[in-house]
C-alpha cells in the first residue's frame, strides 16, 4: 500500500526507492506495461532482469562506495508521515483454515523443520514478513490482497514458541482453535516492532 501511494504503481511486486530529486521502481516483466502507464515522469522504471539494469543491492553498494550510508529508521516510516487523512483503513477480511487435504503438510511439521534450520544456522528466532510465507507456514488463507489468498500479518518463530501478529477481528473461533492446537500466541498487528526490540534486548540471533 505504501508503494502504491508514493508511486502510483499498484502491481503486487516491486520495490520503490526515493532520492531527494527522483524515484525509481524495480519490478519484473509481468508488470512492465502496467508500470509504464502508472508511473509519472518523476519515476524511473527499473526493468528487473533486463541487461544493464542494476539490482537494489548493487545500488546500495554503489552508494556505499561514494561514502554514503543507508540507515534504518526503526521508529519512523516517512511514507506514513505524509499519508495520514487520506489513508484507507487496513483490510479486515476474515481468514480461514486451509485444509490439510490441500495443504499437504501440517503446521507442526512445517514449524519443526523451520526450527531445525534455525538451530543449524545458529539462530534463535526468525521474523516472517512475506505474506505468502506466513499463509503457507500456518495453513491459513485470507483475502486482504486482491487476487492473492493471503492475509496481512507478521509471524515470529522461536525455538520454543511462535507468535502471530494480526488483527484479531479477522480470527474466527475455528481459526483460533487451529492456532491454539500448534501452541500459537496471538499478538496485536502493530506490536511487531516492540516484540523485535524485545528479542534484541534478550540477545536473540535472528
Amino acid at each position: 500500500m505504501r508503494r502504491a501511494y508514493i508511486s502510483g504503481f499498484t502491481g503486487s511486486a516491486g520495490t520503490a526507492v526515493v532520492t531527494k530529486d527522483k524515484g525509481a521502481l524495480w519490478t519484473d516483466g509481468r508488470y512492465f506495461l502496467q508500470a509504464e502507464k502508472q508511473l509519472s515522469s518523476n519515476w524511473i522504471l527499473m526493468r528487473v532482469g533486463n541487461y544493464g539494469v542494476p539490482t537494489t543491492k548493487e545500488l546500495k553498494e554503489a552508494i556505499a562506495k561514494k561514502n554514503h550510508e543507508l540507515v534504518y529508521l526503526y521508529d519512523l516510516n516517512l511514507v506514513d508521515e505524509i499519508w495520514k487523512e487520506s489513508r484507507p483503513e487496513p483490510p479486515r477480511k476474515p481468514i480461514r483454515v486451509h485444509e490439510l487435504t490441500y495443504a499437504g503438510l501440517d503446521v507442526s511439521s512445517k514449524l519443526s523443520s523451520l526450527r531445525s534450520e534455525l538451530i543449524d544456522a545458529g539462530c534463535s528466532a526468525i521474523v516472517v514478513s512475506m505474506l505468502d510465507e506466513v499463509s503457507w507456514l500456518l495453513n491459513l488463507r485470507g483475502n486482504d490482497v486482491p487476487n492473492s489468498p493471503v492475509m496481512c500479518a507478521y509471524f515470529i518463530v522461536e525455538i520454543d514458541g511462535a507468535k502471530l501478529f494480526i488483527d484479531d477481528s479477522k480470527v474466527s473461533p475455528e481459526v483460533m482453535d487451529h492456532l491454539k492446537n500448534v501452541g500459537m500466541e496471538l499478538r496485536p498487528y502493530k506490536s511487531i516492532l516492540a516484540e523485535i526490540k524485545n528479542l534484541a534486548a534478550k540477545g536473540a540471533h535472528l
